[in-house]
């Protein structure tokens, strides 16, 4: 290995010259394994600092660090490095202590890091610049922290465990009543009495005005909207709503969601300001009134016409009259009409 001023003097400067110089020409007894440079481990930390230039001819610096005896461990190795110029480089390779790589070249970034687990004896790392023009100053790092120690199995003192509680006596089932039976507590057999605190949770006998029952009991005749199994499918149990403006309470299907739209006709059309005034054929005789909307048809489709909404501004019994942003000659080419409740 030889100074800076060689690495700057031998081919930087001077790149023609560079090629003409042997990569060894130049290099010292660390150029090869056998006159590594050992580099001593110190609480588990060593450094060593170099130059190598293949223009300079010292290629190649080897460096030896030898593991503490009988340990095993990881091995990791950090190089950092600085070239005369952008673009040059510098990389390493490792070998163990029969001499077989065991690391392929690593440096084509500015800090290389390389972890051996379970390392062991000797190991040899080479210092090198790749390429004919690589050149640089370079600091490598190891640093060594032992595998943690397997307990010895046949040492390890292990407690007694815990003393396990008593095992409960079975329970006695309820299937008669009894009253000094803990579980009839929360049970209501059949021979139990009504007013048995047990019962007061258990539906024995279908009754609408027993709220347990309602949970668990089939739809009644008549239906009740109280009961669960009613209002999963409200219209398998009830007629449709006869009249939406009278409600049946008790009839699911008289509810607005229930109800279904009403086709109208547009019948004659006046344009007052930004609005089209249109007077439709239907009025509270259909069931509508002025909290329904509505909505123009595109021609003879059920496709809802572009800017078509439309609101109801006066209703008589067969007659309506809403307002809507379009031209009188498009509602005239599209008279057909969607009327639908609130929801």
């Amino acid at each position: 290995m030889r100074g800076f001023l060689i690495l700057v003097s031998a081919g930087l400067v001077s790149g023609g010259c560079a090629h003409n110089v042997s990569q060894d020409a130049r290099t010292g007894p660390d150029g090869k394994i056998g006159g590594a440079q050992p580099i001593r481990l110190d609480n588990g930390e060593a450094v060593a600092r170099g130059i190598v230039t293949y223009p300079g001819g010292d290629r190649v610096d080897w460096k030896s660090i030898e593991l503490p005896a009988g340990k095993r461990g990881t091995l990791q190795l950090d190089l950092t490095y600085k070239t005369p110029r952008p673009h040059l480089r510098l990389a390493f390779d490792v070998f163990d202590e029969y001499r077989a790589q065991i690391r392929p070249a690593v440096g084509y970034l500015r800090n290389t890091h390389v972890a051996i687990d379970h390392a062991r004896g000797t190991y040899f790392v080479r210092v090198y610049a790749p390429r004919r023009g690589d050149a640089g100053t370079y600091k490598l790092v190891a640093s060594f922290e032992q595998d943690p120690i397997a307990a010895d199995a046949g040492k390890v003192e292990i407690p007694d465990p815990p003393m396990l509680a008593a095992v409960p006596p079975p329970e006695q089932p309820c299937d008669h009543f009894d009253s000094r039976n803990p579980t009839c507590a929360a049970a209501c057999p059949d021979d139990a009495p009504t007013t048995w605190k047990g019962c007061t949770t258990t539906c024995r006998t279908p009754d609408v005005n027993n709220p347990v029952c309602r949970q668990t009991m089939a739809c009644p005749t008549p239906p009740d909207r109280r009961v669960n199994d009613c209002m999963i499918d409200p219209a398998k149990h009830w007629a449709a709503c006869a009249d939406f403006k009278n409600p049946d309470p008790n009839n699911p299907l008289c509810e607005r969601t229930y109800e279904k739209p009403v086709e109208a006709h547009v019948i004659s059309v006046a344009v007052q300001g930004g609005y089209a005034l249109v007077t439709l054929d239907v009025g509270s005789d259909s069931s509508i009134d002025a909290s329904w909307s509505g909505h123009v048809l595109r021609g003879e489709s059920d496709q809802l016409l572009d800017g078509g909404d439309l609101s109801i501004v006066r209703i008589d019994k067969r007659r309506s009259v809403a307002k809507v942003r379009l031209t009188s000659d498009v509602i005239t080419a599209n008279r057909r009409v969607r009327l639908v409740p609130p929801r």
